[in-house]
């Protein structure tokens, strides 16, 4: 790792940079969203990519170099103004899920609680009116508590497990790679050649699995993936599912994460999703299961039905028996700090704040922000049914709010720190209020924060290290880029709602997708109010099982990977839970590639040898991140010219 530049690295062109994402990206973000139904995520590599390339090139050419500090904070904060556009649009989509049909048909109308979105069905096609203040109000304050919950967090699980586990991080040393490689060629040469060679290659190959499709709409190889799901259902292995993702940023995920985790990812895939899904069909456990199921079918009802509650037991052993195990490391993290006396060796020196080291006074911050928040979620459901804002669900809250999202961010760092990808966990929020017993509304659109964002933001922050950027710095950037993005997100979705109903027939993708939200969005509170009945639900009553038969679809899977962590530990296994659960949780076609991925980093290894491998393996991804991103920047900018004509047409 570098150590910290010593001037600002927030400089003019970094505060250019992120204006050029809030003011160019961010409103292509949205449109795409509306018009093509992209998922901003879905288009924000190729945003950091093209930005990066573009900044470090005008500073080529004006004669003057851009550091690898500010290529990062560019880099990373042009994401921002992408991954948080939605904001404006988000407020409309509520207002529509409190209007639309289903509501009305589930008896909900008027019931959804007015800090949520009006329930209005004709309004004038502005955000600028008083009766989206309250949803306004409650979206920001819960994005400032949430925010300082990641930022707070991510950096006690930064001291755990960066600091003092020294956990690898791959994905944050390809970040790092991307902004020092493109920001000092003149310095990397023999890097950067290899990472453009790569990145013409990934250009090209992206060009035929996406830049096809989104510029004549015609599809040459299968996106998300290429389905296998019927060939092992026609073998007779009913329940179970194959299939392998087409995208080169999965092959470089596989390809920068160890072998080991890369093998427990496979295991964990394969035993998930071809042998007990399968077994859970002739048993009867996965009654959900209909033939002719797909693979995101299979995924969806198998997780919903089979793997939730395993998944959440497994994961907290993975995340917390390593810390039990090495306590002692664990505690240094939070010890004061003290005087280095000669030939002891001790964590690096963090600063100290009203008498405490940064660790402590951050974990103090999480716990006043997540306690504020539990708070708050409090206070929405007294305002609206005070019968339900008892001590019990007051409890349930901080329950989920801390205890939940703390335990699942120690495991999913975990997860990141070694293999570049995370845990997915869904359906927690649901399956707790279903369990909780509580039958009213509300609470299902309060803004009860389950996951996190610490995980990520620890990577960011190992990132900085890798850069040698002051994590200050990245921060300054960051709440710069922060509330420019959630206003400019406000102002261009107030514009593109002025320019025609949301949804239409101007925005194709959310008079498709839209229903489909709402229709998800309201199917909960339809269960717990009574309009349906969870006994008559196949899903609702699915999910239950996972919550109410807690101590064996939870606590058993936690005691057994408590018990395979530790045998690992002893017998020094080439295998790491996490891995195993990740496999678990995403889809498998998302995993063989992945393994894929790791055959081919071996065989790269065994060619070049060690030494070379470990140097050049983080540019090789960061090449296939490039040309990718580049290619979907194109393609997506030839498509929004294109819709753009038809549109004006009419």
């Amino acid at each position: 790792m570098t150590t910290n530049y010593e001037g600002s690295a927030v400089t003019w062109r970094v505060i250019l940079a992120i204006l050029y994402g809030a003011l160019v990206f961010e409103p292509a973000a949205i449109w795409l969203n509306l018009v093509a139904g992209l998922n901003p995520f879905q288009i924000i590599n190729s945003a950091e990519y093209t930005t990066l390339l573009l900044f470090t090139t005008m500073a080529t050419i004006m004669g003057a170099k851009l550091t690898k500090q500010e290529a990062f904070i560019m880099f990373s904060n042009v994401g921002t103004t992408i991954s948080e556009s939605l904001f404006g649009v988000n407020l409309i989509l509520a207002w529509y899920i409190a209007t639309s049909e289903y509501a009305k048909s589930f008896g909900l109308y008027g019931k959804i609680p007015f800090w949520y979105a009006p329930s209005i069905p004709e309004l004038p096609h502005t955000l600028f009116q008083a009766v989206f203040i309250p949803p306004l109000l409650v979206a920001l304050a819960s994005a400032l508590l949430t925010k300082g919950m990641d930022l707070s967090l991510a950096y006690v699980l930064y001291r755990i497990y960066a600091v003092e586990e020294k956990l690898p991080f791959p994905g944050a040393r390809v970040w790092a790679e991307s902004s020092i490689v493109l920001a000092e060629r003149h310095i990397w040469k023999d890097k950067a050649r290899l990472m453009i060679s790569v990145a013409v290659f990934s250009l090209l190959y992206s060009f035929l699995l996406y830049g096809v499709w989104f510029i004549f709409g015609v599809q040459l190889l299968p996106v998300p993936w290429a389905d296998a799901t019927s060939f092992i259902e026609n073998s007779g292995l009913h329940g179970g599912s194959l299939g392998f993702s087409l995208d080169l940023l999965l092959i470089s995920v596989g390809m920068i994460m160890p072998w080991k985790v890369n093998v427990s990812i496979f295991i964990g895939g394969i035993t998930s999703y071809l042998i007990i899904a399968p077994l859970g069909v002739k048993m009867n456990w996965f009654t959900l299961w209909r033939p002719g199921m797909n693979l995101g079918d299979i995924f969806q009802y198998g997780l919903l039905q089979l793997f939730v509650g395993p998944l959440i037991g497994l994961s907290f052993a993975a995340g917390l028996a390593p810390i039990a195990i090495n306590w002692r490391s664990v505690a240094r993290v939070f010890k004061p700090p003290k005087i280095k006396r000669e030939g002891e060796k001790e964590l690096p020196p963090e600063p100290v704040i009203m008498g405490m080291s940064l660790t402590r006074f951050a974990t103090l911050i999480y716990l006043l922000f997540a306690t504020g928040l539990s708070f708050f979620v409090y206070y929405l459901i007294y305002i609206v049914e005070p019968q339900y804002a008892t001590p019990g669900f007051l409890i349930l809250f901080f329950g989920l709010i801390v205890g939940f999202s703390t335990l699942f961010q120690l495991a999913n760092t975990r997860a990141l720190g070694e293999a570049a990808t995370g845990i997915s966990l869904p359906y927690v929020k649901e399956g707790a209020l279903l369990a909780s017993g509580y039958r009213g509304v509300a609470a299902w659109f309060t803004p009860i924060y389950v996951y996190g964002g610490a995980s990520g933001w620890t990577a960011v922050y190992v990132a900085c290290d890798w850069t040698g950027t002051k994590k200050s710095d990245y921060l300054k950037a960051y709440f710069f880029a922060f509330p420019l993005t959630y206003l400019m997100g406000f102002i261009y979705a107030d514009l593109f709602w002025r320019i025609a109903p949301i949804p239409s027939s101007t925005y194709p993708a959310t008079a498709i997708f839209w229903p489909i939200a709402a229709l998800w969005a309201l199917l909960w509170p339809a269960w717990t109010s009574g309009a349906l009945k969870t006994g008559e639900s196949r899903l609702a009553s699915a999910l239950l099982q996972n919550f109410s038969n807690w101590p064996v679809k939870i606590l058993l899977p936690f005691l057994i990977g408590v018990g395979i962590v530790a045998v690992v530990r002893i017998f020094s296994i080439p295998f790491e839970l996490i891995g195993f659960t990740i496999g678990m949780s995403q889809p498998i076609a998302y995993t063989m590639t992945m393994f894929i991925g790791g055959i081919l980093a071996r065989i790269l290894e065994r060619r070049k040898g060690p030494e070379w491998f470990r140097e050049y393996i983080a540019v090789i991804a960061a090449g296939l991140g490039l040309g990718e991103g580049l290619m979907i920047a194109i393609a997506v900018a030839i498509g929004l010219i294109e819709k753009s004509l038809w549109l004006l047409v009419y």
